[in-house]
């Protein structure tokens, strides 16, 4: 069985060619062990630089997280920090279309009811009406416990990158 430290270190340098990659990462008084943040923007132009059509940035941050049990009650506020002070990773400009805010949960093991809530969350914030862009919030459950990966909806995307690491 992987270890919980050893498959963090896999998942980051995973990460590494596409994605800014740090080892221990604080945001509102929580922290993590781990983020990597990927930035992406496209322009369209007219003859030159100088005539700009349209310019969309889209941004992705995932945050990992080690524990040795995820219970629900841990789960909720996570959750709920995604929902809230994650929201401050998202950089609004004229140009901003989506942000992906991702949370990596890498547990020893996890109760039956937390990895229920993981695949029922759904979460989007529109700017604007849309007009501005949106955020998305991905979740993924590692439990090492029977090698299981457990996504929300919008998680999914996820799926290939941590099955290639955790086995």
């Amino acid at each position: 069985m992987v270890q919980r430290q050893e498959l963090l270190e896999r998942l980051l340098a995973a990460h590494e060619g596409y994605f800014d990659v740090e080892d221990t990462f604080e945001l509102a008084g929580q922290t993590f062990q781990g983020r990597a943040q990927f930035h992406s923007e496209s322009m369209q132009y007219v003859l030159s630089k100088k005539a700009k059509i349209w310019g969309a940035n889209i941004h992705e941050h995932v945050l990992f997280r080690s524990l040795e049990h995820l219970d629900m009650t841990t789960l909720e506020e996570l959750i709920a920090f995604m929902k809230t002070e994650a929201l401050s990773l998202v950089e609004l400009n004229s140009e901003h279309m989506t942000t992906f805010l991702s949370l990596v949960i890498v547990a020893e093991s996890a109760d039956t009811n937390a990895k229920e809530l993981v695949r029922k969350t759904k979460y989007r914030k529109n700017f604007s009406f849309g007009l501005k862009g949106w955020t998305d919030l991905r979740l993924a459950l590692i439990d090492l416990s029977d090698s299981s990966i457990t996504t929300n909806p919008q998680g999914k995307e996820l799926i290939n990158t941590l099955e290639a690491n955790l086995f």
